[in-house]
């Protein structure tokens, strides 16, 4: 008579097993492939097209949104296009950047560019004008889908508005496509 192994596991513990495995299944397989309209566009424009969206869930009002159109003019030279839509409590944020992009080797760039960053007032609370800001930094791709950036703002624009209070801005931050 043949013996064998056996092994109790919980519903709770083979529910999260399964749940980290299918996490793992995604967070592996993120944003490597692209569709073939992608590709071809890529291919013979040098444009290529990416957004995303968080959508309103039920328990929060807040929205979020971002596109980026990018064109490569050269190797290493590419001109790109963002918009973020932000929508919160108070205020709908919408900053649309206008950057210039150079590849010094295959994952460490420098861009430079400007900014528009403008607010629509919900409750009436007289938010600031629209915002102009220089920005220049510089970043690094760790992989496909993760990339580190510094980055200076230089606000153009006198507010005494909370974070439009300064004339300048540093940001460390990671992007982490999934």
């Amino acid at each position: 008579m043949k013996k064998y192994l056996q092994i109790q596991i919980s519903r709770y513990s083979f529910i999260t097993i399964v749940g980290f495995g299918l996490l793992f299944s995604i967070v592996t397989n993120s944003q490597e492939q692209k569709g073939i309209e992608t590709q071809l566009l890529a291919a013979f424009t040098g444009l290529t097209v990416s957004d995303f969206a968080y959508p309103r869930v039920w328990w929060s009002s807040e929205q979020h949104a971002n596109f980026k159109f990018s064109y490569r003019v050269r190797k290493n030279v590419f001109l790109e296009w963002q918009g973020e839509y932000d929508t919160y409590l108070i205020a709908d944020v919408f900053k649309t950047p206008l950057l210039t992009k150079i590849y010094f080797a295959d994952r460490l760039y420098l861009y430079t560019g400007i900014e528009l960053e403008m607010e629509r007032d919900k409750l009436k609370i007289d938010l600031p004008p629209p915002q102009l800001k220089f920005k220049n930094g510089w970043g690094y791709d760790i992989k496909s889908n993760f990339s580190l950036e510094v980055e200076h703002d230089l606000h153009f624009n006198k507010s005494v508005y909370g974070a439009y209070g300064t004339p300048s801005l540093l940001s460390v931050h990671g992007k982490f496509k999934f």
